[in-house]
């Protein structure tokens, strides 16, 4: 993957105060696509091949339900 090819995603997300680190190693766990370039309160932002965004949605929604469901908030 070369960065010149990617776009950047913004997506909506409760981070909880969670680091750049923590967060890489979440969407890791979940199978994201992409490159973390930056994580802000409620969002983040990464850098992904245009053929990985349908991808990247499902793996969202699946994140998002997780969070809804989990007791930790």
């Amino acid at each position: 993957m070369q960065l010149s090819d990617t776009i950047n995603i913004r997506y909506k997300y409760n981070t909880c105060g969670m680091n750049a680190v923590e967060m890489a190693q979440l969407l890791k766990y979940y199978g994201f696509r992409g490159f973390l370039k930056s994580v802000k309160a409620r969002s983040f932002i990464v850098a992904v091949l245009p053929e990985d965004k349908a991808h990247n949605m499902k793996v969202m929604e699946g994140l998002r339900n997780d969070y809804k469901t989990s007791t930790i908030h």
